[in-house]
């Protein structure tokens, strides 16, 4: 009986967990060079390292790479990070294309949207899949910002 309420309370907790609200932002760099958060990261954010593209069905995959932001939303509903560039790998400039998506095909709510001080066109918006959220050209040594609002998720009953 003790082993049926210990898989029960296991099977409660890992579905719990589960039902966290992440909203991520994927900062989609159309190089193999570097940034550098400059932002102490506030409860709930988590900044990952770079990451290479390996998925051969993306066009120059082993060209770009990408760095995450994760947004625990029941922690935090607002990022303001800067960044800096700390290189372009083999290129004088590179393309940053931020992007939301939801974790776990959970869906969120980003009310407003900036990067490099470029408001996005399309929020508020509902995200249930990856967005694309705009495109600047950066260059070593430059910094940027990546703002966003999104909304609180609904507490749970």
């Amino acid at each position: 009986m003790k082993k049926f309420f210990l898989a029960v309370a296991l099977f409660a907790f890992s579905a719990a967990s589960f039902a966290v609200d992440i909203a991520r932002v994927d900062l989609n760099y159309y190089c193999r060079g570097n940034l550098k958060c400059l932002t102490e990261l506030p409860a709930g954010v988590k900044v990952s390292g770079r990451k290479n593209y390996t998925n051969k069905k993306i066009k120059n995959y082993d060209k770009i790479c990408y760095y995450s932001i994760s947004v625990d939303l029941a922690k935090a509903q607002e990022i303001n990070l800067e960044f800096e560039v700390v290189d372009t790998g083999d290129k004088e400039s590179a393309k940053l294309n931020p992007s939301l998506s939801p974790l776990r095909n959970q869906s969120f709510e980003c009310l407003d949207f900036e990067i490099a001080d470029e408001p996005s066109d399309k929020t508020p918006l509902k995200i249930t899949k990856w967005t694309h959220m705009g495109s600047i050209s950066v260059s070593q040594g430059e910094k940027f910002t990546i703002k966003a609002k999104f909304k609180k998720p609904a507490a749970e009953k």
